[in-house]
């Protein structure tokens, strides 16, 4: 038997995630981003490039920031990262127009003009998902058509990727789309006080929920 290539494992790590609720992209990326914030946190706190980004941009962005803070025994990584940051933070502030009286812009605003290494991870671990899907329609057909098919934003990236190669994609979407029209269709009247006394299916219950996810993609920060 031949050892699994790294396309091997990404396109059976992607047909896993197509069995569970929701965007495949959208789950594996959030599963990325949690193992790349635990990297930094137990591995790569002191490694100098990483903690320089990390300095130059006061930290993480808010959403990665808070995601870090949920994480369990990152005490001393947040003490190292923080340090850094909030030490050149002070010493911004304190050579900048604010601390001549003029109008204090930089207060509450990112001072530099550098992305979130999260967020850079973030953006490169769901386009490595959605190529490797791409890459394995053919295999992955099944699969697809028996999913809850992509979020709409990662089905309009892959539009913008692949064209009419990603048209499985699309057409599991109209079909998504279709069917949580019709099961807020009925949330709606069943909010109608004429119709409140009729019991509401599982689907119904979850409707709105999955509706927003669907729309906008899964928080993966």
């Amino acid at each position: 038997m031949r050892p699994a290539s790294s396309r091997d494992t990404a396109t059976a790590e992607v047909q896993h995630a197509l069995a569970r609720p929701g965007c495949a992209v959208c789950q594996l990326t959030h599963r990325s981003v949690g193992r790349f914030l635990k990297s930094i946190a137990y591995e790569q706190v002191n490694d100098i490039d990483l903690r320089g980004e990390l300095r130059a941009n006061r930290g993480f962005c808010g959403p990665h920031a808070q995601r870090w803070l949920g994480m369990s025994g990152n005490v001393l990584g947040t003490a190292l990262i923080y340090r850094d940051a909030i030490n050149a933070a002070v010493r911004d502030l304190s050579t900048s127009p604010a601390s001549r009286g003029v109008l204090p812009s930089l207060l509450g605003a990112r001072p530099r003009d550098g992305v979130c290494v999260a967020c850079r991870y973030q953006a490169d671990a769901a386009d490595r998902y959605l190529g490797t899907l791409l890459d394995s329609l053919s295999e992955l057909a099944s699969a697809v058509a028996t999913s809850d098919g992509l979020c709409l934003p990662h089905t309009r990236r892959a539009v913008e990727r692949a064209g009419r190669r990603a048209e499985p994609l699309v057409t599991r979407a109209h079909q998504v789309g279709a069917q949580l029209i019709a099961e807020l269709d009925e949330v709606i009247r069943k909010e109608d006080y004429r119709f409140k006394h009729e019991p509401r299916t599982e689907a119904e219950r979850t409707a709105p929920r999955r509706a927003v996810t669907w729309a906008a993609g899964l928080d993966v920060s």
